[in-house]
């Protein structure tokens, strides 16, 4: 049970239609397993799983108030791809 396309669905249909409760469990299980991939991605050196692991958390980080965890994010993305050498 992940938000998919089963959500968008969910959206779709008339609003006294909708089930809060599992659509508030389907997000929650979507950002636990984000959580778990960068943890996962960091603990065994993966950078370039970890800098898409990054990519994902930098909207929901915006949206939730976090604008310094995703200024940082973004700007650490910024710097590995555009300031830092390559060799580094």
């Amino acid at each position: 049970y992940v938000a998919r396309n089963k959500l968008q669905q969910m959206w779709r249909e008339q609003q006294n239609k909708w089930d809060l409760q599992f659509e508030n469990m389907l997000l929650l299980n979507k950002y636990f397993l984000l959580y778990k991939e960068l943890s996962y991605s960091m603990n065994h050196g993966d950078i370039g799983h970890t800098e898409i692991c990054i990519m994902s958390w930098i909207p929901i980080l915006k949206a939730t108030g976090k604008h310094k965890y995703a200024t940082h994010m973004t700007n650490f993305l910024f710097n590995m791809h555009c300031v830092y050498p390559l060799g580094l």
